[in-house]
């Protein structure tokens, strides 16, 4: 029996954003909600990614109420960053109705070796003073916030390129403040945002890389680590190799032309360069209809529209067109997988929203490396 179409399987695999150096002016602390100021477009909504800081971080993960980051709070009041628990104290609004120092409140009355009250000579009672905030603690520390350097969550970017966390990919997309892991007012000074791994070294990594950018002054608020700091040699792996293969769900159908010797590249090299039009090995079109939801595994249509947009900002996109995935049958068939793989471009989308009927997409692409078929057992 001859392999029967079913509308054509694309799984694509996005680049992986490259690690950020960011200074604490990215942090919006005074905006609602608290937020930070991300400009590199390789991070999207539902991006699982890791921040760190060897300050520590804006986040309450051991639940105490308290950022944990120790030495990011305050010390006075009315600042911009909240105070800690070594100010508890402070009750009240910001005035003379709060103690400006934590001392000399506890109290035990004064008696004598009879067990007698001591009193002064007009009748007040003699009280002393415990001294038990002798042993409270100045600043705030490991043990009074907790301290974590590393995090990772699912972000929310906004028109405004402002990004939220999140703790799952559906709760990401929907963006709801109900959901939303919420950031507190601390000062944690420079950090690093990369994408997510579940490699054992990648928190360990990060750290390093924390460590480094939080001794130095950075010439931009936000700027590639890469050109910041010595990377650590996971980041490169992660970046390269480590990527993740994502279905395309709506897809209708793909076709897929290697002639690439009677190819019109002209457009293409106005568009991204000449340079680009010698690495073009093939076109194709794709056909879709326009959805967008959370599926699990899955991207959704609005992925492509994406995708043409970030062209011109070199995202690299690679593709698996299957002709046949995980096939199982009991017949003398080759079970499996067979699929073309190739560095793709999309180059150009058309939308059509006729009245009445579902709207429907087709994106055009040239392949820029070579293509190979590929025959992979289940």
């Amino acid at each position: 029996m001859a392999i029967l179409g079913n509308g054509g399987i694309l799984e694509l695999s996005r680049e992986t954003p490259q690690p950020i150096a960011m200074s604490i002016a990215r942090f919006n602390a005074n905006a609602t909600p608290i937020s930070i100021s991300l400009a590199n477009q390789g991070y999207w909504t539902g991006d699982r990614v890791v921040i760190a800081s060897s300050d520590g971080l804006p986040f309450d993960v051991n639940s105490d109420d308290y950022a944990d980051s120790p030495d990011g709070h305050g010390i006075y009041r009315g600042p911009t960053w909240l105070t800690g628990p070594s100010r508890a104290f402070y009750t009240g609004s910001d005035t003379d109705e709060s103690p400006f120092y934590h001392q000399f409140t506890d109290t035990f009355t004064l008696i004598a070796q009879s067990g007698d009250t001591l009193i002064t000579q007009s009748g007040d009672t003699l009280i002393g003073l415990s001294q038990v905030e002798d042993s409270d603690n100045w600043y705030n520390n490991t043990a009074s916030t907790g301290l974590a350097t590393t995090f990772d969550a699912y972000i929310h970017r906004d028109e405004l390129d402002r990004i939220t966390f999140f703790p799952t990919e559906a709760a990401a997309y929907a963006g709801d403040a109900a959901d939303r892991i919420e950031m507190k007012k601390v000062n944690f000074g420079n950090f690093v945002i990369a994408a997510y791994s579940s490699d054992s070294g990648y928190a360990a990594a990060m750290n390093s890389a924390a460590t480094s950018v939080d001794a130095l002054t950075l010439t931009n608020s936000e700027q590639p680590l890469a050109k910041t700091i010595t990377m650590p040699a996971l980041f490169d792996t992660l970046c390269e190799t480590d990527r993740q293969w994502v279905l395309q769900c709506d897809l209708e159908s793909w076709a897929l032309s290697i002639d690439a010797a009677n190819l019109d590249t002209t457009a293409i090299g106005e568009t991204f360069g000449e340079h680009i039009k010698s690495l073009v090995r093939g076109a194709g079109t794709l056909n879709f209809l326009v959805d967008h939801r959370n599926q699990a595994n899955e991207l959704d249509s609005m992925t492509l529209l994406r995708l043409v947009l970030l062209t011109e900002n070199q995202c690299d996109t690679n593709a698996k067109f299957y002709l046949y995935k995980n096939r199982n049958e009991p017949t003398n068939q080759i079970n499996g997988s067979a699929y073309y793989q190739c560095d793709l471009l999309l180059t150009n989308t058309r939308v059509d929203t006729s009245a009445t009927d579902l709207i429907a997409g087709t994106a055009d692409f040239v392949a820029t490396s070579d293509i190979r078929l590929k025959v992979a057992s289940s």
